[in-house]
């Protein structure tokens, strides 16, 4: 089972301040990151190639800080994650954006 953040704090690996930290960055980095595709789709352009650019980044990062083999853990996790919380043929579910994967 994954850890939320309560879990975290719960078994002592972060504070609650700490918590609080990084779950506000995170929820900063969806919503600017929801806004930017949105305007890709608005615009015409494609987001799902905007997504793509981003996954590049993410992903060079996650092997920088955690190296290959946990990286690609993180990214199968978030997969299975997807697969069970919408119909991945569906590629409007994720993006609250008029148009969705241009």
């Amino acid at each position: 089972m994954t850890k939320g953040y309560s879990d975290h704090i719960k078994t002592g690996d972060m504070s609650q301040l700490d918590a609080i930290k990084y779950q506000s960055v995170r929820d900063g980095a969806k919503a600017g990151f929801t806004r930017m595709l949105a305007e890709h789709a608005k615009q015409g352009l494609p987001a799902d190639a905007a997504a793509f650019g981003a996954l590049d980044i993410i992903a060079v990062n996650l092997v920088k800080w955690y190296g290959p083999e946990a990286a690609g853990e993180v990214l199968r996790h978030y997969a299975t994650v997807c697969e069970r919380q919408q119909d991945p043929r569906d590629t409007t579910a994720a993006l609250p954006l008029e148009g969705g994967a241009a």
